[in-house]
């Protein structure tokens, strides 16, 4: 493998896991809270990708119940993982367009 078909591996793969783990964390926070009622599913949805009143009075009502203790959440951790996520699509796919525009050219015949 060379490192331009690495690249796009690990950004994905990091993309993948950052995000599994931000969704991980938004559940830990608002999955209690959800589950006491104060918010319903969808409310708590809007709170993974930013920060509104709601979602700052959610992460207040957060309980230290659970095993780690976190009260709060970043949606930053969310876009970062996205982020990732579209940097390697957009590597593959400009890769991609750029082979198959060397096959054209290679696959020409000069009249």
């Amino acid at each position: 493998m060379t490192s331009e078909t690495r690249l796009p591996l690990l950004l994905g793969a990091l993309g993948l896991i950052i995000t599994a783990l931000a969704a991980g964390w938004w559940w830990l926070i608002f999955g209690t809270v959800v589950e006491s009622g104060y918010i319903t599913h969808v409310q708590a949805a809007s709170c993974l990708a930013g920060t509104s009143a709601l979602c700052n009075l959610a992460q207040a009502l957060c309980t230290n119940d659970h095993l780690f203790g976190i009260r709060w959440y970043a949606p930053e951790a969310f876009w970062a993982g996205t982020a990732l996520l579209i940097a390697a699509l957009v590597h593959v796919t400009i890769k991609a367009d750029s082979r198959s525009a060397d096959q054209t050219r290679s696959t020409e015949v000069e009249p």
